[in-house]
């Protein structure tokens, strides 16, 4: 069973949840998560956590996201994409000049209200599900971060813009609002994330790549555990303490408390947990 993060270049056209399954066919693992879903649509950087790997998926899913996504002005879907039928049609093509001074009104904290296709659940049933089965359905607004929106390229009909954006936005949604801002209508016609969190998708590998790769070697494509723990401190503890830590018990630390601390030993990764009147008491522990 194998141990460490894979950061896979999703292709166009499964579900993330296809693409782990895959993954975990390959690999033969018990256990595999992904961070951050992408449907079939979407393409790009897709994190999938493999074994013990999974127990630090919470400090990935708070990360922000970066996409570059090409919005066609002309035509509105209903889903936002290229994958619904056309809801409205306009000859209007904003300027450059105009495309370029609407975006500041698209960065900060914004209000969004997610797309009908989107998988919120609305008592218990995703809303992509119910509007399949064309019940009426109702979106509430909801407040998103959008670090930053830049404009690559324009030649009057397709713009290619990238975003840094915060965890729940709709970069669909994002793209048909600029659109609407500058009284024109439009859609995506491709959507590629290209990073989340540390990873990027120079990290990326795809999943026809991995086929290729022998059993012996594809340990090699995978990055250790605390590749998502940067953030938070780390320790070194003595065989006798990492024994101590694996039975699940406190053992005497560094002074101070500290909210999440990760120990190590041996270069290999024994636990996550806290520190609290200069004991270290473990959280998750890895059993590697």
């Amino acid at each position: 069973m194998s141990h460490g993060w894979l950061i896979l270049d999703k292709p166009v056209g499964i579900t993330s949840t296809q693409a782990g399954g895959a993954i975990k066919r390959i690999f033969k693992q018990k256990k595999i998560g992904h961070a951050g879903t992408l449907d079939p649509f979407a393409c790009g950087v897709l994190p999938l956590a493999l074994g013990e790997a999974t127990k630090t998926m919470p400090f990935l899913m708070s990360n922000s996201k970066t996409y570059k996504f090409t919005l066609v002005f002309g035509s509105q879907t209903s889903s936002g994409d290229t994958e619904s039928e056309i809801v409205a049609q306009s000859d209007y093509r904003p300027t450059l000049s105009n495309l370029q001074l609407a975006l500041p009104f698209f960065t900060g904290m914004i209000w969004q209200i997610p797309p009908t296709y989107s998988a919120i659940k609305i008592k218990g049933k995703p809303a992509y599900a119910r509007t399949r089965a064309g019940e009426t359905v109702v979106m509430s607004p909801r407040q998103v971060e959008i670090k930053k929106l830049t404009l690559d390229s324009y030649d009057g009909e397709v713009a290619v813009l990238t975003v840094d954006c915060g965890t729940g936005t709709y970069v669909r949604t994002l793209g048909q609002d600029i659109a609407i801002y500058l009284g024109a209508v439009g859609h995506l016609s491709q959507l590629q994330r290209t990073r989340v969190g540390l990873f990027t998708i120079e990290h990326a590998i795809s999943l026809e790549n991995i086929q290729k790769i022998s059993d012996n070697s594809r340990q090699g494509v995978l990055l250790p555990i605390g590749a998502v723990l940067d953030d938070i401190p780390a320790v070194s503890v003595s065989p006798q303490e990492a024994v101590k830590i694996r039975q699940g018990q406190a053992i005497a630390m560094i002074k101070g408390d500290s909210l999440k601390v990760s120990a190590w030993y041996d270069n290999q990764i024994i636990a996550i947990g806290h520190v609290r009147e200069n004991l270290f008491y473990p959280g998750r522990v890895f059993n590697i």
